[in-house]
């Protein structure tokens, strides 16, 4: 049998610390502004693309779309964001953030400089850059393998 250091393997390591990352931007969210960091990805999908269904936000930030209903009501009943009915299709609802939404956004954003200059500290810019770099890299590469791989599915369910 082969021997595997999981703890040190890179995956292994990325995941952990994105896990600690979004474990640490929840815990200052929830603190500072009274919001999770679910809701604060609701809000920076609809500011990117106004007027989402629930199926293509839920896409969006990563979750499903049940999931994603009590995370909207709560979001509606507080005044953050309003469903509205599509133009062309009334069964169809769009999600729309309110004034009282941007009203967050700078505590948002304070958060999130808050907590990228705790989990900096000790590491010089040219090292960030240069691990944002590695992490984009392989992103790009297991974008790209994915993509290739799931061709090549295709491929062999459709002869």
């Amino acid at each position: 049998m082969k021997k595997f250091d999981y703890e040190n393997s890179f995956g292994f390591v990325v995941y952990s610390a994105s896990k600690t990352f979004q474990k640490a931007f929840d815990l200052e969210l929830r603190k500072k502004i009274g919001i999770t960091i679910t809701q604060s990805k609701v809000i920076f999908s609809l500011y990117s693309h106004s007027g989402l269904t629930q199926r293509e936000l839920a896409d969006k930030i990563g979750v499903e779309s049940p999931t994603l209903v009590p995370i909207i009501d709560k979001m509606e009943e507080d005044g953050y964001v309003q469903r509205r009915s599509d133009l062309n299709d009334r069964r169809i609802k769009r999600i729309y953030t309110t004034s009282k939404t941007d009203s967050l956004w700078d505590s948002i954003i304070e958060c999130a400089a808050n907590l990228r200059k705790i989990s900096i500290n000790d590491i010089s810019e040219q090292e960030i850059k240069s691990a944002l770099g590695v992490v984009k890299k392989i992103t790009e590469n297991l974008t790209s393998y994915l993509g290739d791989y799931e061709v090549e599915v295709l491929k062999k369910h459709t002869n």
